[in-house]
Parts: C-alpha cells; sequence; structure tokens
C-alpha cells in the first residue's frame, strides 16, 4: 500500500468539493518514438559462474556468489528498475533473470543456472527466486540476489531468515477475512492485539461478501456484495456484486452503503488514503470516504462507449486514475484527469499498437514506466483467455519512448493474474529521492 500524505491532502480537499468533471483534451507527450534496440542494447548474459552446491555440506563462502551487475542497476533510486523472469526458447521454467532499465532499454541478463518457478521482491534490494518445487507446496531452495551488492545467497528453504510469501496474490490484511464456510460468505475481523475472530458483517442477512479490499493502515476495508442468493462463477470469469459497503476497522461499525442497479465489479481500489474507486457496469466510480460522497466519471464510457473499461491498479500520481479499454479490435491503456476531466492513452500514439489490444500490464512505483503485454487477439484475464503470440513492450511514459522487449514466452509471464503477478518493479522506499 503505497501511499503518500501529499496525495492524500490534494485528492480530499478536491474531491469533498465533489463538483462536476469537465472534460478536456490532453495533448500527447510532445516525444512518442518507437526504439529499436541497437545492439549495445541487447542483452548481454553475466559471465559470472553460479553453481548451486549441495547444501548440506557447503561451506558460507559456497553459498555466496557475486555477480558483476551493470552501475545503473545499483543506481536504481527511483523506482524504475524492472525484474522479469527470462528464458532463451519457450518452454520449461526459467533459469535466467533480466533487469531492465526503463530509461533507456538498457538489459542485463542473470543466469542463474538453476530453473526457478517464482519470484518476488522481498524489500527495494532483495529479489527472492524459488527452486524445486512448484506453488502448491514450499520450495526446496531459495536463492537472493542483493541488485546494490551484486551479492547472490543460496538457502535451504528452511534456512531463509525471512518470511517466504506464496506464489498466488496475497494483500497481507490479516486483520479481516472472508469466510466462505458459512451458508453465505461472510467477513470475519481478526483483533490484532488477541487474535480473537469476530464477524465484521451479518452472516444471516441473506447478502455474500465477494471481496474485500483494505485501505492503508488498515483503517477501512471496502466489501464488495450480493444481495440475494449468489453463486460463485468459474475462477476464469470476472465477479460481479450489485452493493458496496465500507466499514471502519477502527470501530468495526458500516460507515456508508451503496447499492447499484448494475454490476458491481469485485476488484476495487483505493486511489489515495480514504478515497476508494470501482466499476459500476462500463463507469468508473470515485467514493469519498470522509465527507460521504459518490461521483462517477461518465465521461470516460462516453468516450469509448463500445468498449469494455476497467480499472487499473493504484497509481498515486496526484489526480490520475489508470484503466484499460478494449473492444473486438481495439484496446489500450489510458489516464483519467480528476481535476481537469481529460483522457489520455499513451498506447493510442504508438504505431507498435495499431490493431493491438494491451492484454496485461503493470505500473512502475513511480508513475513513470508501464510494462504492458499484447496482442492482435485476446483481452485481459479474466474477461478471456490469454493470447498465443503476444509481445512485452516498456514505455517510459515521461517521453513516451518505447522498448520492445520481444515475445511473452520469453518471459515465463502467467495468465492467470491481472495486473501482473508477481509485480516485477523494485519497490520504493520513503527514504529514496524522489
Amino acid at each position: 500500500m503505497r501511499l503518500l500524505f501529499r496525495i492524500t491532502i490534494l485528492l480530499t480537499s478536491f474531491l469533498f468539493a465533489c463538483q462536476p468533471l469537465k472534460p478536456t483534451d490532453i495533448s500527447p507527450p510532445t516525444v512518442l518514438r518507437e526504439l529499436t534496440p541497437s545492439a549495445a542494447e541487447t542483452p548481454v548474459t553475466t559471465q559470472t559462474t553460479i553453481v548451486y552446491p549441495s547444501l548440506a555440506t557447503a561451506t558460507s563462502e559456497e553459498k555466496i556468489k557475486t555477480i558483476e551487475l551493470p552501475e545503473w542497476v545499483k543506481r536504481s533510486w527511483t523506482g524504475g528498475l524492472l525484474v522479469l523472469p527470462y528464458r532463451d526458447a519457450a518452454g520449461g521454467r526459467p533459469s535466467k533473470s533480466i533487469l531492465v532499465n526503463p530509461d533507456n532499454g538498457d538489459t542485463f541478463i542473470v543466469d542463474l543456472q538453476k530453473e526457478f518457478y517464482h519470484y518476488y521482491w522481498r524489500n527495494n534490494e532483495h529479489v527472492v527466486f524459488f527452486h524445486e518445487g512448484d506453488c502448491k507446496g514450499s520450495p526446496e531452495m531459495i536463492s537472493e540476489l542483493n541488485v546494490f551488492t551484486s551479492i547472490l545467497q543460496v538457502y535451504q528453504a528452511k534456512d531463509h531468515p525471512e518470511y517466504v510469501v506464496s506464489c498466488t496474490p496475497d494483500s497481507g490484511d490479516e486483520i479481516v477475512r472472508i469466510n466462505y464456510e458459512h451458508s453465505e460468505a461472510t467477513v470475519e475481523f481478526v483483533e490484532p492485539s488477541s487474535g480473537a475472530i469476530s464477524f465484521l458483517t451479518n452472516p444471516d442477512d441473506g447478502v455474500t461478501d465477494i471481496s474485500i479490499e483494505v485501505s492503508a493502515y488498515e483503517q477501512y476495508v471496502a466489501v464488495v456484495q450480493f444481495d440475494g442468493d449468489f453463486e460463485f462463477p468459474d475462477f476464469r470469469l470476472p465477479v460481479y456484486g450489485n452493493k458496496i459497503s465500507i466499514y471502519d476497522l477502527r470501530t468495526q461499525r458500516l460507515v456508508l452503503q451503496y447499492s447499484e442497479e448494475e454490476g458491481i465489479l469485485s476488484e476495487v481500489s483505493y486511489i489515495s488514503y480514504g478515497n476508494l474507486a470501482y466499476m459500476r457496469g462500463n463507469t468508473p466510480c470515485l467514493i469519498m470516504i470522509v465527507s460521504l460522497s459518490k461521483k462517477c466519471i461518465h465521461n470516460i464510457p462516453n468516450q469509448f462507449p463500445d468498449a469494455t473499461i476497467i480499472l487499473s491498479e493504484p497509481d498515486y500520481a496526484v489526480g490520475r486514475l489508470g484503466f484499460l479499454y478494449f473492444s473486438q479490435h481495439q484496446g489500450g491503456y489510458c489516464f483519467y484527469n480528476i481535476f481537469a476531466g481529460g483522457i489520455g492513452c499513451p498506447t493510442d500514439y504508438l504505431p507498435a499498437f495499431k490493431n493491438q489490444i494491451i492484454i496485461n500490464h503493470s505500473l512502475s512505483p513511480s508513475g513513470n514506466y508501464l510494462l504492458v503485454e499484447y496482442d492482435r487477439e485476446g483481452c485481459p484475464v479474466p474477461w478471456c483467455g490469454h493470447a498465443d503470440e503476444s509481445r512485452v513492450g516498456l514505455i517510459n511514459l515521461t517521453n513516451g519512448e518505447l522498448f520492445e522487449l520481444g515475445a511473452s514466452d520469453q518471459y515465463y509471464l502467467g495468465d492467470l493474474f491481472r495486473p501482473l503477478h508477481p509485480d516485477p518493479w523494485r519497490p520504493r522506499s520513503f527514504d529514496e529521492p524522489s
């Protein structure tokens, strides 16, 4: 939950007024050019040989290797370092990881010399790789790369000093959870100090709780609900409710509630402290929790009348809401200016995306870079299946430069999660320069 207090203050002061938003045009970036990587930008495989020892008998020196990483990797203090799994050919698990500089397209391949099936950023310094296992269980071996010291350390999983996360997305919000064992799925509150469990929503009110999203500092929880009998559809289908409720977790009381005639998508997100975005049918809506008010943004479906609209993951840039749109033959990534009401779509200005559909994406923590997966067919998961010949591109949003990274198969991208999971961007820390 990466939030900035200055964003909160600006957004809250504006949104509380709840004034109508007037559409304006957003000019395209002054520089929008497609780049073909030169020979100098071609990925260079590290020459360091990484030999995985028998950990039961290995010395401490054998468990630690040094990789000569480029200086731009070590200087990536602006949330601008991308790490993706990489393989030379389609099929099988990757044994390499590619590091990408989104400012100029420079790449560097780290050859781990051993297949891995999952990876993630443990913090803004360490990337963790899982070896010998699968997502149904736990890894047998873990390697961890420090991108600032260039040290790769190998562990037996049981000896890793930090908590090991699972393969599947996990909000980490243990203060609330949905219990599906009741006749209707119900939200439970877990008391942080004692672990005592109580019902946050009524288990016998005829309302099924579909999804939850917790705000920063665990102050509010938004619950998407269905008033009446509900059957959860197939996992790969979008899930909709007809009611959204917000509870204050400090008092465990209902703050506000909206019922909608059009379906409410189960995926919601806090765009700032105390401001929630959700989809009502094909129209994004903003809830200002403190002022107990709501504003739905009709400019977006009006501009894309025949397209499906999906909210992006939160972008904490002041006054900006990201979203995907897609129809049968075209789909892109756009930003909506909350203050001016204008819409700008960086993918629409780039020739590489003509007649393409953006099927997946990942926005960097700084909001300056956008990783996209695109194809002529398919659409964002779970609305339809993954395309067979999709490609990956990286956009520098500050100047509009595009770096085409190649076929998705090279990067071992799954088709079950949107936005991309695990998050491939180096997380920011609040003490680094912005």
